[in-house]
């Protein structure tokens, strides 16, 4: 685990799926990390800031891909900042034969978090793919919202049906839910007079996502607000670098 501080900020990250886990300002830790997650490598780490890549959700490969649920190497390492990088081996190879390089770097300053993404197309064909940060925030669930979305068209996962966003997000059941061409700007009330601002660049979509009564034990202490790309994939041309970013404050 790495470790990062910047005044009174503090941030965690595993190098197993590449996972900032805790990003705490304030005494307070806006990420959240679920009870049943384990870090013992037998599963992603559920909780914190993981990744879904190269595929967010179902499809081809395993569900969100493979970034979250193996061995990312230690680039470099300071006060506030470190960078990380995951390149294909065996594992991947056998469900994704691309040769790629992701870097993401994490820093921490003036009581913000940010996460820089770059996918590097290393091999001599295209390739594509989806993805997020599937960040999961502290949050008392009754009184979320979920501003900056209104007038983007909306995708109901769960009832497979299309939409338009028309006022804040609010939890009273089960969402999964992705928004295209998204605002670089979402605001999040979390309760308790708490907030936070996302703010995404090279991201096109959002998605917001609630198990509710699913995950019984813990669904009323969390919300998902992702910064995407997967309502269409992302094309990455030989040699070309695509990149994207995630600030929390």
């Amino acid at each position: 685990m790495v470790t990062l501080k910047s005044g009174t900020s503090t941030a965690e990250v595993y190098l197993f799926g590449g996972v900032v886990t805790s990003f705490t300002k304030s005494g307070r830790d806006v990420l959240y990390v679920r009870p049943d997650a384990k870090f013992d490598k037998s599963k992603p780490i559920s909780g914190g800031v993981p990744h879904c890549w190269p595929q967010f959700g179902p499809g081809e490969i395993q569900v969100h891909g493979f970034a979250r649920n193996v061995d990312w190497t230690l680039v470099s390492s300071g006060e506030d900042t470190m960078t990380m990088k995951l390149l294909p081996n065996e594992y991947t190879k056998a469900m994704w034969d691309k040769e790629f390089e992701v870097v993401e770097t994490v820093s921490i300053k003036d009581d913000a978090l940010t996460c820089e993404l770059a996918v590097t197309n290393k091999g001599s064909e295209p390739f594509t793919f989806t993805g997020s940060f599937h960040t999961y925030f502290a949050a008392d669930i009754d009184a979320v919202q979920v501003k900056g979305l209104e007038g983007c068209e909306s995708f109901d996962r769960l009832k497979e049906e299309s939409g338009k966003v028309s006022a804040p997000i609010t939890c009273k059941g089960p969402i999964d839910s992705l928004y295209k061409n998204a605002p670089s700007q979402i605001d999040l009330d979390v309760g308790g007079g708490n907030s936070v601002k996302i703010t995404g660049a090279g991201w096109k979509d959002a998605v917001v996502w609630t198990p509710w009564t699913d995950m019984e034990a813990c669904y009323k202490e969390f919300v998902c607000v992702e910064n995407a790309s997967c309502a269409e994939p992302v094309t990455v041309a030989p040699g070309a670098t695509w990149t994207a970013s995630t600030k929390l404050e």
